[in-house]
């Protein structure tokens, strides 16, 4: 009978350390730690402008970048240019554009002055997922000329090439030009 009973006893203690053990895998779950270590690589990071952060790093929405999601895409491409544009004519053989970031889309940004078609009004760009180029989606630029057109910035962020197309609707003709923007 006493072995009977130490039997009991020990399988009693097994049963109970096996529930002990699953209990506490269980809770370990709901605490999220790292697959590999008890550190939670999360803890003091913080990610700006809506980024998430996954294993210690940040992961950005679309218009951010950065260790912290803290720089807008459209940020690379502001400033004031000198132009040289093949299609202008004028005395000089350059002209000043500036290029402003959208304030309300991280993604946006406002030319002025750039291009012949239509030297003192605006036209809008979207900056392009690489982040090193923008789209000028077909837009009416001034007059009857809806222009559209594409630019890329180089590595070093000094010089923008930008191409634009203008089609005019009354005397359904298209132009193209290109200019070399350097920033000033």
């Amino acid at each position: 009978m006493k072995k009977f009973t130490t039997i009991l006893s020990t399988i009693s203690l097994v049963v109970s350390l096996f529930i002990l053990v699953m209990v506490s895998a269980c809770n370990k779950g709901d605490i999220k730690y790292n697959d590999t270590t008890l550190v939670r690589p999360c803890d003091n990071v913080i990610c700006l402008n809506g980024g998430n952060c996954v294993d210690g790093s940040c992961y950005c929405p679309v218009g951010y970048e950065g260790l912290k999601c803290e720089t807008r895409w459209n940020e690379k491409f502001t400033g004031n240019y000198k132009v040289a544009d093949e299609c202008y004519t004028g005395g000089n053989v350059y002209y000043n554009a500036t290029i402003q970031a959208n304030s309300n889309q991280a993604t946006g940004l406002t030319l002025s002055n750039v291009g012949v078609f239509c030297p003192s009004g605006t036209l809008q760009a979207v900056v392009k997922p690489e982040k090193t180029a923008f789209e000028i989606p077909m837009q009416q630029g001034c007059g009857d000329l809806y222009i559209s057109g594409y630019g890329n910035i180089n590595p070093n962020l000094q010089f923008i090439n930008v191409y634009i197309t203008a089609r005019d609707s009354v005397n359904h003709t298209t132009s193209q030009c290109s200019l070399l923007m350097t920033r000033q």
